[in-house]
């Protein structure tokens, strides 16, 4: 390493002779010069103000800060494409105003320099570039490995974190921005929350809900209804009991938010079951981490058929992060698989085992929480992660409810900065 410094030290007094300037005369900046025949690192001086470190090659950068963990390495190309001028980037409606196809795969910046918390380019058109450091960290692929926004807490019915979850009255979610931070933030942290004293009505439900975001209209509608009368051909429109399940496994991507209010019962039974998806998934990569892989992996296709739709899609029953590998989505409803044709004879007995392995997590008793829904209480639940279900039950129940999609639902967290 001391010899590298000396060596580029060398470099630039050579530079600075030829130049016959002498070394107390030059800016304190990063200098880079299109030198193609070398493939030498060219640093300066640094500028005690200056709050990175860089190191030049022939078709990137290296920049270092003391806030970060590790270098970052940045393609050129990648910087021109994200030049956050005026003239590059339209900050009214937040998109980019170049053609990515006017950029050479080859291109070199003339000039490279770190002038305290930004990095400056001057390219070989003349154009100049800024980016501040914090901003190149936070949209860089190592940053987004090493970002720490997003832990789920994990929990099973005797988990002190249940007591964490939000029960917010409606007066402070509909009137304080506390109010629906923390039914947001107890989601994101534990794919529940809920919303209290709530008229039991369907308009007063809807108004809770547009809280976060608009209702995700699907086949069944958007604020429904729904009972014991068969106005869909699913189990949910019964008195039957309900295994623990996510929602819309026969969509292209499922919603992201369920929610639940119970307007009437004069029944008995009917009790809501949750299961925390995340923490079955984990369990069984403990115990069984090759089914774990499978099912993260093999595809498995879902339906729903009535009369006029047929919906289906085919994907995984644990879904990853295509970047961070964590696990992102829990699609799980036993009912609603399709015919097994995705695989070959040779790997289907294999699949049966894995899924029975699965479903022993999810019913795991020490991992069912059961408690009533009564009117006034607006459940909402993350129907990525949580699964949910039902006991069976008499007498008249009325729900309604609605979905959120994904995107909106993380739209609404991200605005709120708890991701």
């Amino acid at each position: 390493m001391m010899k590298r410094q000396l060596s580029h030290g060398i470099w630039r007094h050579m530079l600075m002779k030829a130049e016959n300037k002498p070394l107390s005369s030059q800016p304190s900046l990063h200098w880079h010069s299109r030198i193609k025949d070398y493939g030498t690192r060219l640093t300066s001086t640094h500028s005690e103000h200056n709050i990175g470190h860089m190191n030049i090659q022939q078709t990137y950068l290296e920049i270092c800060s003391p806030s970060w963990p590790q270098f970052l390495k940045l393609k050129y190309i990648w910087l021109r494409d994200h030049c956050r001028c005026n003239t590059c980037y339209n900050h009214t409606t937040n998109q980019r105003n170049c053609d990515l196809l006017d950029i050479p795969l080859n291109i070199q910046p003339q000039k490279s320099a770190i002038e305290g918390d930004k990095l400056t380019i001057a390219w070989p058109d003349g154009h100049q570039s800024e980016y501040l450091l914090d901003w190149l960290w936070k949209n860089s692929y190592n940053g987004l490995q090493n970002s720490d926004t997003y832990h789920p807490k994990l929990w099973n019915r005797q988990s002190v974190e249940l007591k964490n979850i939000a029960q917010v009255d409606m007066s402070q979610y509909m009137n304080t921005d506390a109010g629906v931070y923390d039914v947001v933030k107890s989601i994101v942290d534990f794919g529940v929350g809920i919303v209290k004293n709530v008229p039991a009505t369907k308009e007063a439900t809807d108004k809770v809900v547009q809280q976060i975001a608009h209702v995700q209209h699907t086949m069944f509608g958007g604020m429904w209804e729904f009972s014991d009368h068969l106005d869909h051909y699913d189990t949910a429109y019964t008195r039957q009991a309900l295994g623990a399940h996510t929602d819309n496994t026969y969509f292209t991507e499922a919603a992201g938010l369920q929610v639940f209010h119970c307007l009437h019962h004069d029944g008995e039974g009917g009790e809501t079951l949750l299961v925390d998806g995340f923490r079955a998934a984990y369990d069984l990569k403990q115990t069984h981490p090759k089914s774990f892989q499978r099912l993260s992996t093999l595809p498995i296709e879902a339906e729903y058929l009535e009369a006029g739709k047929h919906y289906i899609n085919v994907d995984s029953m644990l879904k990853l992060h295509p970047l961070t590998k964590k696990l992102q989505q829990i699609r799980f409803n036993l009912n609603d698989r399709a015919p097994m044709r995705i695989l070959a004879a040779e790997q289907i007995s294999q699949l049966y085992e894995d899924i029975q392995s699965f479903s022993a997590k999810v019913k795991d008793p020490e991992g069912e929480w059961w408690f009533k829904l009564h009117p006034g209480m607006v459940l909402f639940i993350d129907n990525w992660r949580v699964l949910h279900g039902r006991a069976s039950y008499t007498g008249h129940r009325k729900m309604t409810g609605c979905y959120i999609s994904r995107s909106d639902y993380i739209s609404k967290a991200k605005v709120l900065e708890i991701i």
